[in-house]
């Protein structure tokens, strides 16, 4: 029970901090959206994602790597860092080279060249914003993490409202983004350098090579989620143009605030179950267990609840260009339960030292992601890319829970064990919020009456606790 008290204390100091950020951001996403209107908004959208794939490109899985490592040896905490800094700052500039070449082949135009110009500069600063991270998970210092994280997004949005207010466009907003980001960049390493570690370059290059072997699985990993998680907005650019990124972004901003959700959990079990494997594996089982199924049942009547407020906060806060979006985001929820649950799955094999089914996972997932993307964007838009990814998450969370049953779960921590409460009680939900429909009541009603229904459901299915 202290040990998921704590876990619940990390937890909250970074989903405070992302909660934090997102509500920040909420009214200049709204500002910018309203301005730049769907086409330019969708530039800003797609530049985003570019930055978020080529930075984890870079990354090459060193953050997770970096973080096991160090909590296992924290004599070699700050070499560790040094190599990792190292390999980031050398994948980041040669992908920026490569990037740059190929904007010289297509030349774009403007405000699309410029705006990816900036972005390449961003993806140069992530590798520190990555390291200190990593340093951070290792020490449990998630209140730093936070902090910093926090800073740096209330920087790009001050100067972000400044920039659209005197009347910039698509650049300004981008510029904006890369001095948040080179901000918490300085903030972190400073911090770092005086409360955390010196951040050693005394390694050979014998031990850059194994220490670069090492992280390979992790590299697969990273890069195949991160093509999960956007390769929709780059394929809905090729197919759709701007104005559906924008569409399609509009509503992927309020679901990604979800997606953090399972990421920030699993950065807060990660540590414990690192050590926790290596020296009583029997409570580091149980506690995964827990973690696998509560984030499951949490995350079911947050999907129903966004799914049933996405038109009215659509309507409310977005120019009647932005309508599509409502739907989207009522689809893209249905991701987040299943999301949830795989991604403590994996963080608990990572933990585990299963890495490498982890990324044959993460490869077999990112391919069927595009499939479906290249399948349903052509003839159904934007539509077509949140049904690809909730289609794509229910495959991967199948997937990652065979893996779990392989390596990591007991033999009573079964299929529907983890699956059969939260699907009985979000079938029992449906059911209410139907039945409040049918009797002629609003859309609030129905909502509440779902939540009270899976709340009883719940409770009557206390075994799921045990």
């Amino acid at each position: 029970m202290k040990d998921r008290l704590q876990i619940l204390k990390h937890s909250g100091y970074l989903l405070a901090a992302r909660l934090f950020s997102r509500l920040a951001s909420l009214p200049f996403l709204l500002y910018a959206a309203a301005t730049l209107g769907p086409s330019l908004f969708g530039i800003v959208a797609f530049v985003l994602a570019a930055v978020e794939m080529l930075t984890a490109a870079a990354d090459m899985g060193l953050s997770r790597y970096s973080s096991r490592g160090m909590i296992r040896d924290g004599s070699r905490r700050g070499k560790i860092a040094g190599m990792t800094l190292s390999l980031q700052l050398m994948a980041s500039l040669l992908l920026v080279g490569v990037c740059l070449v190929a904007i010289l082949a297509v030349s774009p135009a403007e405000p699309k060249r410029e705006a990816l110009l900036i972005g390449l500069a961003a993806v140069v600063l992530t590798p520190f914003i990555v390291t200190t991270d990593s340093m951070f998970t290792a020490t449990r210092m998630f209140g730093a993490s936070a902090i910093f994280s926090v800073t740096g997004r209330l920087i790009y949005v001050a100067a972000g409202f400044a920039a659209l207010k005197l009347g910039y466009s698509v650049v300004a907003v981008l510029e904006a983004y890369l001095l948040g980001i080179g901000c918490e960049c300085l903030f972190r390493m400073i911090y770092v350098l005086v409360k955390v570690d010196r951040i050693s370059f005394g390694f050979s290059v014998g031990q850059l090579l194994k220490f670069v072997r090492g992280t390979l699985p992790f590299a697969v990993t990273v890069v195949a989620t991160m093509v999960y998680f956007r390769a929709d907005t780059l394929i809905l650019e090729v197919f759709s143009g701007d104005e559906a990124v924008g569409i399609y972004n509009a509503a992927y901003s309020f679901f990604s605030f979800f997606v953090w959700v399972p990421i920030v959990v699993t950065r807060s079990l990660f540590p414990g179950l690192v050590s926790g494997y290596a020296s009583d594996a029997r409570e580091a089982e149980a506690s995964n267990w827990f973690w696998y199924r509560a984030v499951g049942m949490a995350g079911v009547p947050v999907a129903f609840t966004m799914t049933m407020l996405a038109t009215p906060v659509f309507e409310l806060l977005f120019p009647v260009s932005y309508s599509e979006s409502a739907i989207t985001l009522a689809v893209l929820m249905w991701s987040v339960p299943p999301m949830m649950m795989g991604s403590v799955g994996v963080g608990s094999l990572v933990a585990h030292g299963h890495e490498r089914a982890v990324a044959i996972g993460s490869i077999a997932t990112a391919v069927i992601i595009v499939l479906l993307d290249f399948i349903l964007i052509p003839p159904f838009g934007v539509r077509g890319a949140s049904w690809a990814m909730v289609v794509a998450t229910g495959l991967w969370l199948i997937l990652a829970h065979l893996l779990l049953r392989r390596y990591v779960l007991a033999p009573g921590q079964s299929f529907t064990g983890a699956f059969g409460t939260p699907l009985a009680c979000g079938a029992v939900m449906a059911a209410a919020a139907l039945a409040a429909i049918n009797l002629g009541q609003g859309r609030y009603v129905a909502l509440a009456a779902g939540l009270l229904a899976y709340g009883v459901a719940l409770a009557a299915a206390r075994r799921v606790f045990r």
